[in-house]
């Protein structure tokens, strides 16, 4: 019950959010840092106003997220990316940016014809990592409460479980005060990679639809793929330090950052 009155409270915080706000949709379901921090990120990037919208049929911009297949002939995407390669080929009115070159050959595109990055890449353009000590374990949204039963209050020295359901602007402080992070979250990498702290790509659990997809997706922006390690306790106890490392974005920050505040500037399209 408290969950669904979050869940209901973030959807109307995001739909009131003023006149000349642009319409944006994103997903609003367990509260996951990745997805609510759409309005929050893309206003300090672009400083533009944005509103949750839920009617997809009227031209509205498409956040970022695994939400692309569901993109329809009113959706200017903004850097979206898929969740499964077996999803329809959707056909937004247009294609702004998108996370990654899967998701850029399954609609049929040239991953050179359009800007291809998470809008998550650019966070380190409008906040800085406070630096520390501790290592950052970040589990799925979906495995959270499965790990946190199973260790129980027992963490190793140095090890801090962040919870991504907590707010945005606070996992990724969180994040930032990290020597090294441990993820099962695809932003929770992407956040790592932006400010610079290097990771290890925790394997995807199973409740995770998609598997490692969306993870590939964005890797393929990077300078080198990477593989995942499985989660034990062994893993947590002695994390493989020399196999962490930092993933280098391999396009424009700038050119990213720009084509979506020109986009979001003027109204969103339809075909």
């Amino acid at each position: 019950m408290i969950r669904k009155l979050r869940k209901v409270h973030r959807g109307w915080r995001a739909r009131l959010r003023g006149p000349g706000a642009r319409p944006m949709y994103w997903h609003v379901g367990t509260p996951n840092f990745g997805d609510d921090i759409n309005p929050d990120l893309f206003e300090a990037l672009t400083g533009v106003r944005i509103r949750l919208t839920r009617d997809r049929s009227r031209a509205h911009f498409l956040g970022m997220g695994s939400i692309l297949g569901r993109a329809t002939d009113s959706a200017t995407v903004l850097g979206a990316g898929l969740l499964d390669p077996a999803e329809p080929r959707p056909a937004p009115a247009r294609v702004v940016a998108l996370r990654g070159a899967l998701s850029a050959r399954h609609l049929g595109l040239d991953a050179t014809a359009v800007p291809l990055g998470d809008p998550m890449v650019l966070v380190d353009r409008v906040m800085r990592p406070d630096g520390g000590e501790d290592i950052g374990l970040i589990p799925h949204v979906r495995s959270l409460n499965a790990l946190r039963r199973e260790m129980g209050r027992e963490l190793p020295p140095g090890l801090r479980l962040i919870d991504v359901s907590r707010p945005p602007w606070q996992v990724l402080r969180e994040i930032g005060r990290c020597r090294l992070v441990l993820s099962q979250s695809l932003h929770g990498l992407i956040a790592a990679d932006a400010f610079a702290i290097p990771s290890l790509w925790l394997a995807p659990s199973a409740q995770m639809q998609g598997g490692r997809f969306k993870f590939d997706d964005y890797f393929s922006t990077l300078d080198a793929p990477r593989e995942p390690f499985p989660l034990t306790a062994d893993l947590l106890r002695a994390p493989p330090l020399a196999e962490a490392r930092v993933g280098r974005y391999t396009g424009n920050k700038d050119a990213l950052r720009a084509a979506l505040a020109e986009a979001l500037c003027a109204p969103p399209s339809k075909t």
